[in-house]
């Protein structure tokens, strides 16, 4: 009788590994079905603190480029908007995580201090899968995030 419940439980385990599961489904699109045709906003940049406009910019990118957008698209309107975009740079072997499909940047330079905003854009085939807003400020004699030169 114990081998009988031990094998009709092995059974029933492995009938239930063997069970098709759904696949992964594409990204079901979020945001805006379509790009809005007003200016990127780059946030106060002039006057907020680097914390503030970095975080008004995220949100502002996050919620103009809605998941399931043409990847052509959201690149043609950085473009318009005065952001480079180009390729991502191939990551060093060892390095983890998802690399983006393009990078789109736009430097400004005012007050003597140069302001860059990027945009990552990452991709599921030609859709928009995500993306990652970026600020940085350099001021002066100022290194890489604020640091020494």
């Amino acid at each position: 009788m114990k081998h009988a419940r031990t094998i009709a439980v092995s059974l029933a385990l492995l009938l239930g590994a063997c069970e098709t599961l759904p696949g992964a489904t594409p990204p079901t699109p979020s945001g805006p079905a379509t790009i809005p045709s007003a200016a990127i906003s780059l946030g106060d940049w002039r006057n907020a603190s680097e914390a503030a406009t970095l975080e008004a910019f995220q949100q502002g990118v996050a919620s103009r480029y809605g998941v399931g957008l043409q990847l052509a698209a959201v690149s043609s309107d950085l473009r318009r908007n005065e952001f480079n975009c180009g390729a991502a740079p191939p990551r060093a072997e060892g390095n983890r995580g998802d690399p983006p499909a393009q990078v789109c940047r736009k430097t400004t330079t005012a007050n003597g201090c140069t302001h860059t905003w990027q945009v990552h854009l990452f991709a599921d085939g030609e859709a928009l899968a995500r993306t990652r807003g970026l600020y940085d400020r350099r001021c002066g004699n100022d290194g890489l995030l604020g640091g020494p030169g």
